[in-house]
């Protein structure tokens, strides 16, 4: 009995190996990426990267494309899920789910790997049409409904005024996308502090659209 005890659990080990094995690439692809660019990245190193060999690499991912968007999904679009799970569950006020939204969206373009893949974004977008349209789909399209909904459920509460930005919510977090285009352009000329950035662009949405924002609004 004893010799059979390896046996069993090396399927098990495996398994495990076996489904780590995406985020695994993804990790990989994600270093590649921020390394080369999308254009020069080359799934043989990623392959190397991960530890695993290329055509292992086509058993989770058809493509470097398909690559690309699992890293966007991970690391940019559950910025999205995460504050549609918080509307779903917060009772708090539309100041509390906006901040909230920010800090999120923030804490992912400013910092660490999403950066990367947002820089990726801008300078390679002409030469990658495809995955600039799923991007768009899963986060733009995405983020402009949810916001649309927070503000929307602000009209109903009283705390929000109807308004222009009712139709365009992008407005809402332009200031963020400028700040990391800023961030990644011009940080050696002219760098942003951060605190001051953030709390700058709440202060204008509060002040922007929430009823007790405005000049003789409430408390």
């Amino acid at each position: 009995m004893t010799k059979d005890a390896p046996v069993e659990a090396r399927p098990k080990r495996q398994r495990r190996r076996k489904e780590a094995r995406p985020a695994e690439i993804v990790a990989a692809g994600i270093s590649e990426f921020e390394e080369h660019g999308f254009h020069g990245a080359n799934l043989t190193r990623i392959a190397r990267k991960a530890g695993i060999s290329k055509g292992t690499i086509y058993l989770y991912f058809p493509s470097k494309e398909a690559l690309f968007l699992a890293a966007i999904e991970e690391h940019i679009t559950s910025v999205m899920g995460e504050t549609e799970a918080g509307m779903m569950r917060v009772e708090g006020t539309t100041r509390d789910l906006l901040t909230g939204l920010l800090k999120n969206m923030y804490a992912r373009f400013v910092h660490g790997e999403a950066q990367a893949l947002f820089r990726i974004l801008l300078t390679e977008s002409d030469r990658m049409p495809e995955v600039i349209g799923a991007y768009h789909a899963m986060t733009i399209k995405r983020g402009s409904i949810i916001l649309k909904k927070i503000l929307m459920r602000g009209v109903d509460r009283g705390e929000v005024l109807p308004g222009p930005v009712l139709e365009t919510p992008q407005v809402i977090i332009a200031p963020a996308v400028y700040f990391a285009v800023h961030t990644i352009m011009f940080k050696h000329a002219q760098p942003l502090d951060f605190e001051k950035f953030f709390d700058a662009h709440v202060d204008v949405i509060f002040h922007g659209v929430l009823v007790d924002g405005r000049p003789g609004g409430g408390a």
